[in-house]
């Protein structure tokens, strides 16, 4: 404990461990169960251990080799970096930000910004109440309902993209080798029910698909 926070660390591979029982060098293995209060703020750094939070917690900040993750509830931010593995969330309060080579990032309810960056894989999510920003070298696009501003470009790879009703859109879409289909009706009334949203989405090669958001 130094302070207020609590910080476990585990020898890395090369360590004391490796020069003292040089047998098992590479197959040494450590898992932590660590139970803290609901809420509390949480710091998590692995080579290639998964990682499981459950239960609500504060702002979450990961970063790892190659892992999967699974998340309850965060009530704050989070910030997730991995080199390959695949992330399941159920519920952010806050903003998302993740940066991944390659490997799944599915998310349930976004309350904030969702920003994400792949070299490739496949985003989820099922709804977002701020903006959304991605980017891929390839990868598929998959957003049931978003709430804001989406911008969106991959190299190849399908979109999907939900749109709520009752709300104008602006629409920037372009495919190099794909089609656009669009469920959106078109109708010629004056924009007076809330803000417009501006959807760009932009792939080298792939379908993109607009649809009602339920």
């Amino acid at each position: 404990l130094r302070g207020n926070t609590l910080v476990v660390t585990a020898p890395r591979e090369g360590g004391v461990f490796d020069m003292l029982f040089s047998g098992n060098r590479g197959r040494l293995a450590l898992d932590a169960v660590i139970a803290v209060p609901a809420g509390t703020a949480m710091r998590i750094s692995t080579v290639s251990a998964d990682v499981t939070v459950r239960g609500r917690a504060g702002g979450l900040d990961i970063a790892s080799g190659s892992a999967d993750m699974s998340i309850e509830h965060v009530s704050g931010d989070l910030r997730l970096r991995y080199g390959s593995g695949n992330c399941l969330v159920e519920q952010v309060d806050g903003t998302v930000t993740s940066r991944s080579g390659s490997g799944s990032a599915q998310f349930g309810r976004v309350g904030g910004a969702l920003n994400a960056a792949c070299g490739s894989g496949e985003l989820t999510a099922r709804s977002v109440g701020g903006s959304v920003r991605s980017r891929a070298g390839s990868g598929r696009f998959t957003l049931n309902a978003v709430h804001g501003d989406v911008d969106l470009a991959s190299g190849s790879g399908p979109m999907s993209i939900g749109l709520p009703a009752g709300r104008p859109i602006r629409l920037e879409i372009h495919t190099g080798s794909g089609r656009v289909d669009s469920e959106l009706p078109i109708v010629d009334v004056p924009m007076s029910k809330g803000a417009a949203i501006n959807v760009r989405a932009r792939t080298g090669s792939g379908d993109v698909r607009l649809f009602r958001a339920s």
